[in-house]
């Protein structure tokens, strides 16, 4: 069983390491390191721009400068760089008192000895 498994283990052992050297006439030799494909990075910008609508520049750019940047916006006109949209302003407390007909509800407490208070509902909080 032991017989069986050496050469198994020395082929996955060696096997990652078949890309570092290369047989010369020589002897053994590093690998020549390939070039970079230009088609890789045109199909990271292509996928960048179609899934953000912002290039591979933009993004790097816009996280320096901490704005939301695309070169399409600036083609159409628009500013290159601009701040990022904040979120809406919370809704506003409302306080809700029982009446005869509808609860009535105000944006602050209606201090009156005889309102009873059916509703209150509190500012969402924002979650970071």
């Amino acid at each position: 069983m032991v017989s069986r498994l050496v050469p198994l283990a020395s082929l996955v052992l060696l096997l990652p390491l078949g890309g570092c050297y290369y047989l010369t006439s020589t002897g053994f030799g590093s690998a020549p390191k390939p070039l970079p494909d230009p088609y890789t990075l045109m199909h990271f910008e292509a996928i960048s721009l179609m899934g953000t609508h912002k290039s591979i520049v933009d993004h790097i750019y816009g996280w320096i400068t901490d704005k939301d940047c695309s070169s399409p916006r600036a083609e159409r006109g628009e500013a290159y760089c601009r701040d990022w949209v904040g979120k809406p302003p919370p809704p506003p407390q409302i306080y809700c008192y029982s009446t005869l007909a509808r609860p009535t509800c105000y944006a602050q407490p209606y201090n009156e000895g005889n309102d009873r208070l059916i509703g209150f509902v509190p500012p969402t909080t924002p979650i970071r």
